[in-house]
């Protein structure tokens, strides 16, 4: 029976500094013959201790991400119980919930667990010692000259900077979601849109940008423009994306 290398983190966004803790639960799987396993949050802890969050990810989104390293996702909802569980707790269920074959958990520098984020990297590895683990904290990962990290994306993104959160995530930003119907004003005006229901995404900071819009598999050349629409009296900040030398029904 195969051992677990579980991976913790909320991981959204799967940036960089995410990318190598995955990474290397992967190959400690491989070395060892055993499975690597992130175990993550379905919802962000913020949401439920602040009231909400915008996503850098949608849970599809991060599963394609997390999985393309070699990793499966373990997603639970994080919920009151969770956020009162003494780090001592939490590491117990984590364990009976593999079977108690974990072998090796790995983390960011960090990393905080249990109630009031009491629990760090150190924590970690004194219970692991008891609960039969050994632990693995990664240091950070840096790019353009700081840590990498869910906030500085976020950061990134709401003052306009795409270049610096591209980097951060290694890949272009994107959001995901269903193509809606709204007033249809576009399309009376030689130029029809897609409407995005982003679902809880961080949407970037106003603005027109050049992108692409992707659809079964195919990208299609296209510009978004981020924002209220003031001047067809819009009042709900919105994504609408007009697809450039093609017509395509999105609906």
């Amino acid at each position: 029976m195969r051992h677990s290398i579980i991976a913790l983190g909320m991981f959204d966004g799967v940036h960089l500094g995410h990318r190598a803790l995955l990474k290397r639960a992967a190959a400690l799987a491989r070395e060892n013959g055993d499975g690597a396993v992130a175990f993550t949050f379905s919802n962000h802890p913020r949401s439920l201790l602040a009231g909400s969050c915008e996503y850098l990810s949608t849970p599809a989104c991060k599963q394609r991400l997390i999985e393309s390293l070699g990793v499966a996702v373990d997603a639970v909802p994080f919920t009151a119980a969770f956020a009162a569980q003494p780090p001592e707790a939490f590491l117990q269920w984590l364990c009976g919930r593999y079977d108690n074959r974990i072998s090796t958990v790995v983390c960011g520098y960090d990393y905080r667990f249990g109630k009031g984020a009491s629990g760090d990297g150190n924590t970690l590895r004194q219970l692991g010692q008891t609960l039969g683990f050994v632990t693995e904290i990664l240091p950070p990962v840096c790019c353009l000259g700081a840590p990498c990290s869910s906030t500085r994306v976020r950061t990134a993104l709401q003052n306009g900077d795409l270049q610096a959160a591209n980097a951060m995530l290694d890949r272009p930003y994107s959001i995901e979601g269903t193509v809606i119907h709204n007033r249809a004003i576009g399309r009376t005006l030689g130029f029809p849109t897609a409407n995005v229901d982003t679902a809880g995404q961080l949407l970037p900071q106003d603005g027109v940008y050049a992108g692409a819009l992707l659809l079964d598999g195919r990208a299609y050349a296209a510009v978004t423009n981020i924002g209220y629409n003031p001047t067809v009296g819009g009042t709900v900040r919105t994504a609408e994306t007009h697809v450039l030398d093609a017509s395509l029904e999105l609906y």
